[in-house]
């Protein structure tokens, strides 16, 4: 479940593609309603129909199920629906890949570690057309921004040591990268990234 109509999901397309993990493997939806509540209650509605399927014998149940998702600025209520989406009793194995402020946090550390604050998406947004002039929302990674991932997989672990060490908010921060190293892992050897 992504909340962004476009960017999140082309972006996980394309990993998916990339990875050549077949569309059955991985589904990428977006519901209507996106706040972190909606979107865990479909994930947890999805992964129940698809265990029902698999017993009676349709289909193989999920092995992961993620709810993708920005805390955007300002973030008070934001991040307390998020706090409560997580805590739901029947979210209890859902995976969550939450990014703060954006998603375009997640693409701009493709190209650049930072631990700076930034007011909104689009200071971010701002940020990332520096290495990507003509980005847009929505538009879809090239292969040569994709073979960044490594990269970008090291700058959010190294964003979310710096915040445990100083003790910071966690902003800015993302947890995409956990879900891209789950994909890389699924796929054959020969077509996985070296993550470090």
């Amino acid at each position: 479940m992504t909340e962004g109509e476009k960017t999140e999901p082309n972006y996980l397309t394309a990993l998916r593609d990339r990875l050549q993990l077949n569309a059955t493997e991985v589904k990428i939806l977006h519901p209507e309603e996106t706040d972190p509540i909606t979107l865990t209650r479909k994930a947890i509605e999805l992964r129940k129909a698809r265990k029902k399927s698999a017993r009676k014998g349709f289909e193989i149940a999920y092995d992961e199920v993620w709810v993708v998702f920005d805390l955007e600025k300002p973030h008070d209520k934001r991040q307390k629906l998020a706090s409560k989406a997580m805590k739901m009793k029947e979210a209890a194995g859902i995976l969550f890949a939450v990014s703060d402020p954006c998603f375009e946090f997640w693409l701009l550390l493709h190209d650049e570690y930072t631990t700076r604050s930034f007011s909104d998406c689009e200071s971010v947004a701002r940020r990332l057309k520096k290495h990507w002039p003509g980005y847009s929302k929505g538009q879809p990674p090239s292969s040569s921004f994709l073979d960044k991932l490594p990269v970008a997989v090291t700058n959010a672990q190294r964003c979310r040591d710096h915040h445990e060490t100083c003790e910071g908010d966690g902003t800015p921060s993302t947890a995409v990268d956990i879900l891209a190293k789950n994909l890389n892992s699924a796929t054959r050897e020969h077509l996985q990234f070296v993550l470090y």
